[in-house]
């Protein structure tokens, strides 16, 4: 009986583990796997599964705002590291290779969802 309860809470323990943060639901490319898994471990508790935001203050980061001519990927990585008025820093948390991987996958997943950022346009005269 002792050894019904033991599997039980290991069981319970391990689906309570994973139910907490949001999966991925995005399939990407091999390249951009690491980040993304980078990203689920540190900033999907915030900005929703595959960075599109959820019921909280965080923005998503699928959104024309974030593109890379609006918020560049030196921007992101100061706020990761340096955080912001809401945002606490997470320079404990993810290391700079990381943050590189992260940006990364963002860019691929801003891309996927169609966001492109728009292109000067030169006059033709």
């Amino acid at each position: 009986m002792e050894q019904v309860k033991f599997y039980f809470l290991i069981l319970f323990y391990t689906l309570f583990a994973f139910a907490c943060a949001p999966k991925p639901t995005l399939e990407v490319p091999e390249p951009y796997k690491k980040g993304q898994q980078y990203f689920h471990r540190v900033c999907s508790n915030c900005h929703g599964s595959d960075a599109m935001g959820k019921h909280t203050q965080a923005p998503r980061l699928i959104d024309e705002e974030f593109l890379a001519n609006n918020f560049s990927d030196a921007d992101i990585k100061e706020t990761v590291l340096d955080g912001t008025g809401k945002m606490p820093s997470q320079k404990k948390n993810v290391t700079p290779e990381e943050i590189t991987e992260i940006i990364k996958y963002l860019r691929y997943s801003q891309k996927a969802a169609g966001l492109e950022p728009e292109e000067n346009e030169e006059d033709p005269a």
